[in-house]
């Protein structure tokens, strides 16, 4: 048959159609409403969104209208040469992003963008700042994470409908009177700068339906009394870290300035405290808390503190417990043990609900303190040590009148309700240690498993030497470890003891 021939022609046709039949039916997506296509869109960060464009015509102005701009631009952690000629390399992609955003909030309708994120690692001029947030007219989300510090406009924001607030590395300043936030739920303040003491009550009486407030506080913020009072709070997070030992120097205390830190929320119902800033700490009934982070301590040195301080401070971490006595899981961080030592069971509550607990015993007796934390956990479900029972340094500290002693009352959590335990970091050569295990083995009747994660150190706390200390003798306390706890008598038939060994090194 011809190539011109009729048959030819009028198969030809058919085929074309049913390419462009098929075609279509493919790009179902292109038919969809705007308002969904925008939706889908906004999931993406504004730079892939944007190449989308030049898919077709129907794509080209599409991510115009997209109700969530995200922009993240890091300069530093791309660019591989010498820092010294940083900036040269900088300007220019600086420049370019600027006025793709001044382009960007000229031509489109700005009244539409519900969510902006900016996130830069170099400084952003404050004048470029100013004039996208004032377009910013319908925000309902913001969130900006700089590196260097920008003074932070309250005025754009006046039109109270903002509901989540984040900001990293900004300077705040006083917020005006006639700004006030009534539907704001959400607000993250990292590393930022405040006026003084009072700019940071009146910031949070500014937010009277605020659910979830993020704190990370710096050494100089200027603020020595930060007081947080949001009876709406529902999760409040707080890290309050320091590095700089000068923070706690001698001038501070011989001209009576204390850092303090003052919570009332009483509908509060989670908890993370990360403070190790804070030489006194006030802490109202927060009853309605399930779950809790803590990890509290006074980094001042110990030489530097009178007596008075130190019980006032280790009233205050009891205190906090206290304030807490309905909570379900607990995680109780470093150091936080070291003012609770000798109160754990006289003057903490008896924890009622509790069924998860996480707890690292850093320059403790954890095998003296164990049973007491046991005793008011009666319905402890789950019990993890991540550090271990012993401090490491505290092997060879250990006086005869600190060891364990099997409690001659068996807690009513091993009793009845708990289930799961996992210890690491545990050296199988310091009898107490394997006391304790064998005693809760022997003591837990409903344990279903007991996970320890096995490690070899010197009873000096040191990394194990292989020269001083020979492969075969490690393997003898591995072997006489494992048989010690295999073989001693279970309070559950059913409990499953596994032990993990780390690879033994030749």
């Amino acid at each position: 048959m011809g190539l011109n021939s009729p048959g030819t022609f009028s198969e030809k046709k058919k085929m074309f159609e049913r390419e462009e039949t098929t075609a279509e039916a493919q790009d179902r997506i292109s038919q969809l409403p705007d308002a969904i296509l925008c939706h889908m869109l906004s999931l993406l960060p504004t730079k892939l969104a944007a190449q989308t464009g030049i898919l077709s015509k129907r794509w080209r102005d599409v991510w115009l209208s997209i109700p969530a701009l995200e922009f993240q631009m890091h300069l530093r952690a791309n660019y591989e040469g010498d820092m010294t000629a940083f900036d040269s390399f900088a300007k220019p992609k600086i420049e370019s992003f600027t006025n793709f955003l001044d382009r960007l909030f000229a031509i489109r309708d700005t009244s539409s963008i519900k969510k902006f994120r900016l996130v830069f690692d170099h400084p952003v001029d404050s004048r470029c700042l100013n004039n996208w947030l004032s377009a910013l007219h319908k925000i309902q989300e913001l969130d900006l994470e700089l590196l260097v510090q920008r003074e932070f406009p309250w005025s754009p924001l006046a039109d109270k409908l903002l509901e989540i607030l984040k900001l990293s590395c900004i300077s705040l300043p006083n917020i005006p009177s006639s700004v006030s936030f009534p539907r704001l739920k959400v607000l993250h303040l990292h590393s930022a700068t405040y006026v003084d003491d009072a700019s940071v009550e009146k910031l949070l009486s500014s937010c009277p339906v605020l659910e979830d407030l993020q704190i990370s506080r710096w050494e100089w913020d200027n603020v020595r009394n930060f007081v947080i009072t949001v009876p709406s709070l529902k999760r409040l997070t707080l890290d309050f870290t320091t590095h700089e030992t000068n923070l706690y120097d001698d001038d501070h205390y011989e001209d009576g300035v204390e850092y303090k830190l003052i919570i009332t929320a009483p509908n509060l119902e989670y908890l993370s405290l990360i403070d190790y800033m804070s030489d006194s700490i006030q802490v109202n009934s927060m009853a309605r808390v399930t779950e809790s982070h803590l990890s509290v301590c006074k980094i001042l040195e110990c030489d530097n503190r009178t007596v008075e301080q130190t019980s006032n401070y280790e009233s205050n971490v009891r205190e906090i417990f206290r304030s807490i006595p309905n909570v379900k899981h607990l995680t109780i961080g470093d150091f936080t043990t070291n003012s609770l030592s000798e109160s754990l069971d006289s003057r903490l509550p008896v924890f009622q609900n509790l069924v998860h607990l996480e707890i690292s015993f850093q320059h403790v007796n954890g095998a003296i303190l164990l049973p007491k934390l046991l005793k008011i956990s009666p319905k402890l479900e789950s019990l993890i040590l991540p550090r271990g029972i012993i401090s490491q340094i505290l092997f060879s500290f250990i006086s005869e009148e600190n060891q364990f002693k099997p409690p001659q009352d068996v807690p009513e959590c091993l009793l009845f309700s708990l289930k799961n335990v996992e210890i690491w970091h545990i050296t199988g050569r310091v009898e107490e240690e394997v006391q304790l295990l064998i005693y809760l083995l022997e003591n837990a009747r409903v344990l279903e498993k007991m996970t320890i994660w096995y490690e070899e150190y010197y009873v000096s706390g040191g990394p194990m030497d292989t020269t001083n200390y020979p492969t075969v003798r490690r393997m003898e306390d591995r072997l006489s470890f494992t048989d010690e706890l295999m073989n001693c008598t279970r309070g559950s038939a059913a409990c499953q003891l596994d032990i993990q060994m780390p690879e033994l090194q030749l």
